[in-house]
């Protein structure tokens, strides 16, 4: 089943029908499910899907040509000496036809001299053709860097590019066909995100915990050992980096204790983080409003839930799971999940702010100070408009305690300059009585249970 990706498949099919020949960069994390999009416009359109592989260029080549031969249907060349006489060959098909070349990385990983060939082949020949060109990859720094970089020879040729991200938590409800409780359906996000092949490891008939010890915590899974091998694919020093992700995952969040905890110097700490952010699996938070590259306040994060779950749950407990200890994993998570699934939920509350509120919030986010911290906070300095929120990931419904709190903080020297202000509250378990009817009389008090908004 193809669930989700109708932003993606509809940039696709506008750039198809444009007729002139188009290079097209997709990539994204493994998993993320770039293979899929690509065959569902190939199955819509028409055109010829190409799997790099850890081969020889020469035989790269000819599987490339025996694909490209066989969707023309032409007896007259068995295969090409070159690339050259390949891209040439193609420059004579007018038609519109897919080309897509996935996991290019491979096909230039032993000779990055292909590019060059390739920048070649797409300025005298591919241009005029009618080929819809898809370059994909995994690897997020040779697409980054490799293809997508200044310093590429096919830098500036592409006329599109698609970064594939996880699925919402909508499509995520989606793709379990809406069964899942909010409270399960966040604890699924939570533990692999938005990454499809993830999701369906997990069966939705059975309990979140079951699926957890014999999705994740069994060794012979693929969910057990998937994150080591992502690092241990993009990364040179992969110990470090294992070091440091475990240090943010047990709530070392400041840079002087991930510092302490691992014992790398701050020089090196600070270099791995920006691999670590490039690779969309660390990210450094400061309070909302502040300019990241002044703030002193700046606390890092693994923004990848896989990778969050994994490191605190799985990595931290390795020893404990190879001797079939998953029991008391399982029970240590039932322990801690309502720490570790509250920051799930602010995460996600910050996420829906926009949309649930119907208003336009350009910075959102988290706010702290040394006396106080609010959830979340929406700012419009264009508007003088600022909203204030709460995120209640507990078993009490929220009541009017919880919007006096929320109202008491905002009521600082600190955010005066916002004219208007209103506020928004998420809970798990929904509120009390009296708030609902305090909210039914106030337009600025927004109450969310779960994901949907009932005031």
């Amino acid at each position: 089943m193809f669930v989700g990706r109708k932003e993606e498949l509809e940039f696709l099919n506008e750039k198809y029908d444009n007729h002139k020949a188009q290079m097209i960069v997709l990539y994204g994390r493994r998993r993320i499910g770039k293979t899929e999009l690509i065959k569902k416009l190939i199955s819509e359109r028409s055109g010829i899907y190409y799997l790099a592989e850890q081969l020889p260029e020469q035989l790269q080549l000819k599987k490339f040509s025996e694909k490209v031969i066989d969707f023309f249907d032409e007896e007259v060349i068995t295969t090409f000496d070159d690339w050259e006489m390949l891209f040439r060959y193609l420059s004579h098909k007018k038609e519109r036809f897919i080309l897509a070349i996935d996991e290019f990385p491979y096909l230039i990983e032993k000779n990055p001299g292909l590019l060059s060939a390739f920048q070649k082949g797409w300025d005298e020949y591919l241009i005029n053709s009618g080929v819809f060109l898809i370059i994909s990859g995994s690897s997020m720094s040779v697409m980054e860097n490799s293809v997508l970089g200044y310093k590429s020879p096919l830098y500036g040729r592409r006329t599109g590019q698609l970064l594939l991200k996880f699925f919402s938590i909508q499509e995520i409800d989606d793709f379990f066909h809406r069964r899942l409780p909010f409270e399960d359906l966040l604890r699924v996000w939570g533990t692999l995100d938005g990454v499809p092949f993830y999701l369906q490891q997990f069966d939705d008939s059975k309990s979140y915990y079951d699926n957890v010890r014999e999705k994740v915590l069994n060794p012979g899974e693929v969910l057990f050992s998937e994150a080591e091998f992502l690092l241990n694919e993009e990364l040179r020093e992969p110990r470090n980096y294992f070091a440091i992700l475990r240090a943010i995952s047990l709530g070392k969040r400041k840079l002087g204790e991930i510092i302490n905890d691992t014992g790398i110097d701050k020089s090196s700490i600070i270099k791995y983080m920006g691999v670590m952010d490039m690779l969309h699996l660390v990210e450094r938070e400061v309070p909302v409003g502040e300019d990241p590259n002044k703030s002193k306040k700046g606390l890092y994060r693994i923004s990848d839930n896989y990778f969050r779950f994994f490191f605190r749950y799985v990595f931290y407990y390795k020893d404990l799971i190879l001797m079939d200890q998953q029991e008391r994993i399982i029970e240590t998570l039932k322990n801690t999940e309502s720490q570790f699934f509250s920051l799930t939920y602010e995460d996600l509350a910050k996420n829906l702010l926009n949309r649930i509120s119907g208003d336009f919030y350009p910075e959102y986010g988290r706010w702290w100070d040394r006396n106080s911290e609010i959830d979340l906070i929406g700012i419009n300095r264009e508007e003088k408009r600022a909203i204030f929120g709460e995120v209640k990931w507990t078993n009490k419904p929220a009541g009017v305690d919880v919007l006096n709190s929320l109202v008491t903080k905002t009521r600082t020297e600190r955010w005066k300059e916002f004219e208007y202000h209103s506020y928004i509250i998420f809970s798990k378990a929904g509120f009390t009585s009296e708030l609902l009817r305090i909210s039914k009389d106030s337009p600025e008090i927004l109450l969310v249970k779960g994901i949907e908004r009932i005031c």
